[in-house]
């Protein structure tokens, strides 16, 4: 029997904040992104949720914080059935009030459909894909008010 290790990518952007991880033993199967306000230009919050075996939730919730944030949406992102998975996650990083880089803009991909772009899409580009198989099966980054950096944890299975 073999046992898979996760190989982990990134994290990209600024350094602020403080560490963060989420890899649930199931698979993610909600996210829940928060964003708007202001003209529609606040950094964005993440919400990630995974089910249990017992119906219970693994949840973990990232940025969306700050004096500036006026949140005015919130959609939800249902990832559905064992044959969907999350295979890339590409956004953008940039200035923000008084913070030097913070996640702009963030689009979910699976193997099935894309989700977004959430947030403006201002600033630096970066884009982490699942590579060989693999599937993205968690993440992690530094957050505080905003997420300022985020990475994946890929694997074959969960």
């Amino acid at each position: 029997m073999s046992i898979s290790t996760d190989v982990a990518y990134g994290p990209l952007g600024h350094n602020g904040g403080g560490f963060w991880s989420f890899r649930p033993k199931n698979k993610i199967n909600q996210i829940v992104i928060s964003f708007g306000g202001r003209g529609n230009n606040n950094p964005i919050g993440i919400t990630f949720s995974a089910t249990k075996n017992d119906g219970s939730k693994d949840t973990l919730t990232i940025g969306g914080g700050g004096t500036e944030t006026n949140v005015t949406h919130n959609d939800t992102i249902n990832i559905d059935g064992e044959d969907e998975y999350l295979t890339e996650i590409s956004g953008t990083f940039g200035a923000f009030a008084s913070s030097d880089n913070v996640l702009r803009s963030i689009k979910f991909t699976t193997n099935a459909r894309e989700f977004g772009t959430y947030g403006p899409n201002v600033g630096t580009p970066f884009n982490f894909q699942a590579q060989n198989g693999n599937k993205i099966v968690g993440f992690f980054g530094r957050s505080g008010y905003y997420i300022d950096a985020i990475g994946t944890y890929n694997a074959p299975d969960y």
